[in-house]
């Protein structure tokens, strides 16, 4: 993570008119290699806008409204003054009313939460937030400008925030690599109160032996801590401890000896509906038996034997998402060769089933790939209310797909076939096959940008474009098409219509 955030590469960027052509024919070019070179097209949400953030995306929240939070390394995004945060339309273009005039933070943000009030807490490794004091975290308004009543004092914490949490409806719990807050001894975790103080009634002893990289909270205020570690307090602890509310460790749950490897760590935490927890990072055994970068462990600490991790000994996973449909979405850094039983799969990011056995329908290709980069990783995952998955990281390409760094939304589900329209939609095609020309003719009170797409029966994406409807103007796309069935989709952030058009 450090290489990353020290990372200078920057990343060039071009006025917002500029980037839809680009992209425009970038997507073209790349749906019809795709057809070629793959039996499946990736399921990439054309639709979504953003921009490349330049370096690498750390944390991506969804917020109630659908708009998107986006945290990393990236300065400059999209030409705008925005710096390592910025917040996004559904659509993925960016929100102007975020922090209009502000900078944001002055290096790399980590980790995000969302309070039940709408203000929005931010760690990392920065100092300031809009060229004010802010050591580390800080809180910000709805609007994106900071919240000047929480203020943890300069020089008070003496190393990078990785993860922040909500403990209360107030107090928020910090892990990283710092060893002391505010001149009190806090071993890489500690609790700030509602002003930015430290709650010195948060009692961790002699805290953690190492960084901490991951936390969550638990329904009964108890806190799951995760990170490279092996001791908490004198205690053998082994890359996970369960801490009670005050912050002594709950010997509830058994980690001696816990996660183990060469190195190793703890990268991600969740919880599932019916309190199962999953786990994952860089390890290879869990209290001595042979577990794989991913393990589910009840409340007790003991191995869930019905959960099979997919993943060969030396993958590394860092992010988990869980579907509500037990599902579970896992990223990392990871090689299609990084497979138990020597089974190849996609790169860096995965769907598992229950069971935690590969879900082959999550049609991702190869996976998320380096490019002509040295290296990629999948970082943080956030799954919005329609199913949709966007994941945030370092990477170049998504399988053949290489319009796509950093930032990317995929749909839940491949598209295994298309409905056709409904009979009351107004869009009508035609494809003109002697001038290799596609009319369509959008609703009469249609304006204002869309995305146009063609699809074939199979599900597989042709080809898709940015265009701009002009009610009662056809919209004529010079494009060269193959005898067969497609169908002509239309779609605003709000609305979609599609027709079939037969092209002989």
């Amino acid at each position: 993570m450090s290489l990353a955030c020290n990372h200078d590469r920057l990343h060039g960027v071009t006025p917002l008119i500029d980037h839809f052509i680009m992209r425009s024919l970038i997507l073209a070019f790349s749906a019809f290699i795709a057809l070629g070179a793959s039996a499946q097209v990736p399921i990439i949400d054309y639709g979504f806008l953003a921009d490349d953030p330049a370096v690498v995306v750390n944390s991506v929240l969804v917020q109630p409204d659908g708009k998107i939070l986006v945290g990393g390394f990236f300065p400059d995004y999209a030409g705008t003054i925005h710096d390592h945060l910025v917040r996004l339309m559904p659509d993925g273009t960016v929100d102007p009313t975020f922090n209009p005039n502000g900078s944001g933070p002055g290096n790399a943000v980590e980790d995000m939460i969302l309070m039940p009030d709408g203000r929005i807490l931010i760690a990392g490794n920065f100092l300031t937030y809009n060229g004010s004091s802010a050591y580390f975290i800080a809180r910000l308004l709805p609007d994106g400008t900071r919240d000047a009543t929480f203020n943890v004092p300069p020089n008070s914490i003496n190393g990078a925030v990785w993860a922040i949490e909500l403990h209360d409806a107030h107090r928020v719990i910090a892990g990283g690599e710092f060893f002391t807050c505010n001149g009190y001894s806090y071993p890489h975790i500690a609790r700030f109160n509602d002003d930015g103080s430290v709650d010195t009634s948060f009692d961790v002893g002699t805290g953690f032996s190492h960084n901490v990289h991951e936390i969550l909270v638990l329904p009964d205020m108890r806190i799951l801590v995760g990170g490279q570690f092996q001791v908490y307090n004198g205690a053998l602890t082994g890359h996970i401890a369960l801490l009670s509310p005050g912050g002594p460790l709950d010997t509830t749950m058994d980690n001696d000896p816990g996660l183990s490897s060469g190195g190793g760590t703890v990268r991600a935490l969740a919880r599932q509906p019916d309190g199962k927890l999953l786990v994952g990072g860089y390890f290879q055994y869990h209290n001595g038996q042979p577990r794989s970068a991913i393990v589910r462990l009840n409340t007790d600490g003991s191995n869930d034997p019905s959960f099979t991790s997919p993943l060969y000994p030396y993958a590394l996973v860092r992010t988990i998402a869980v579907q509500p449909d037990g599902k579970v979405v896992v990223g990392g850094e990871f090689t299609s060769s990084e497979y138990a039983n020597a089974v190849p799969g996609p790169a860096r990011l995965v769907r598992l089933n229950a069971d935690g056995s590969r879900d082959n329908t999550f049609t991702i290709g190869s996976g998320i790939g380096q490019g002509t980069d040295l290296t990629a990783y999948v970082h943080d995952l956030a799954l919005q209310a329609d199913g949709k998955i966007i994941v945030g990281g370092h990477f170049q390409t998504v399988d053949v797909e290489d319009s796509y760094h950093q930032l990317v939304r995929l749909l839940p589900d491949a598209l295994t076939g298309i409905d056709e329209a409904d009979a009351r939609s107004t869009l009508r095609a035609r494809y003109d096959a002697a001038n290799g020309m596609l009319w369509v003719d959008p609703n009469a009170e249609a304006s204002g940008p869309a995305q146009l797409s063609l699809i074939a029966i199979n599900g597989q994406l042709v080809h898709t474009e940015r265009v701009f409807q002009n009610a009662g103007v056809p919209i004529v796309l010079p494009i060269a098409l193959t005898p067969g069935v497609l169908i002509v989709s239309l779609a605003t952030t709000d609305h979609r219509e599609q027709v079939r058009v037969v092209v002989e």
